[in-house]
């Protein structure tokens, strides 16, 4: 018999919706180590190297599901659901684990059946997905100059800020971007996680400039602004 405590143990949730809820539970899972590529050179005839440069991947999450009914239609209905919610592209899981996860399908496998056609029929399938491993989103407002610390272990974690304006400026400067004309109330948003910058909700392309999203450091970090700021990132790891 299936108790709380084991649905507690064995569930998995998929943009927030539960996966007992369509009627599976996990029957194990595993996640890989991050995929870290490194380019590295090595003069001629040397005895030292230097890394040129380092990029971080995702890791690769396996997930066993099993699911119960009594028709074999029944269990692919079932799983035509989790199928739908797993392969609808970037998704948020919350896993066993006790991590959430966003990721993307990249294999749903073939059910396998057992049991007895119109009494007791369990399928399990196999899912595999590629992801980055988080917390919940943190947030946080910060003055100008202020230290914070960010939770990631990670080298480098995109984050959004967002300043609403309390004077007009001619310039106003958010981390690592510049934002020209500028008024009282104007609300900015710098956001490094899904890459855009707005202002009053809308693209402001025409009138800043910048070389790259501000990015936090794992432990202490300052960004500059002379406005308030609020400070949102997933702490990662």
């Amino acid at each position: 018999m299936i108790t709380e405590q084991d649905i507690q143990q064995a569930t998995m949730f998929i943009d927030g919706v539960d996966i007992y809820t369509v009627g599976a539970l996990v029957k194990d899972f595993k996640v890989s180590a991050t995929a870290i590529a490194n380019t590295a050179y090595q003069g001629m005839d040397s005895t030292n190297f230097n890394v040129l440069s380092t990029v971080r991947g995702m890791r690769v999450i396996t997930v066993t599901l099993f699911y119960k009914g009594t028709t074999k239609r029944e269990l692919a209905l079932k799983k035509a659901k989790i199928d739908n919610a797993l392969g609808a592209g970037k998704v948020e899981l919350y896993m066993p684990d006790g991590f959430y996860y966003s990721a993307y399908l990249t294999s749903a496998g073939e059910e396998s059946v057992l049991g007895v056609e119109g009494q007791d029929v369990i399928a399990v399938c196999t899912y595999t997905l590629e992801g980055i491993r988080h917390d919940e989103l943190e947030t946080l407002t910060i003055t100008s100059g202020q230290h914070f610390e960010c939770k990631s272990l990670i080298p480098l974690t995109d984050v959004r800020l967002t300043c609403k304006a309390t004077a007009n400026w001619s310039s106003l400067t958010i981390g690592t971007v510049t934002i020209t004309n500028v008024h009282t109330n104007d609300t900015l948003v710098v956001d490094g996680i899904n890459k855009r910058i707005l202002q009053n909700g809308a693209p402001c392309a025409g009138n800043m400039s910048f070389v790259h999203f501000p990015q936090l450091v794992p432990g202490d970090n300052s960004i500059t602004c002379v406005e308030t700021l609020t400070v949102e990132y997933y702490p990662t790891y």
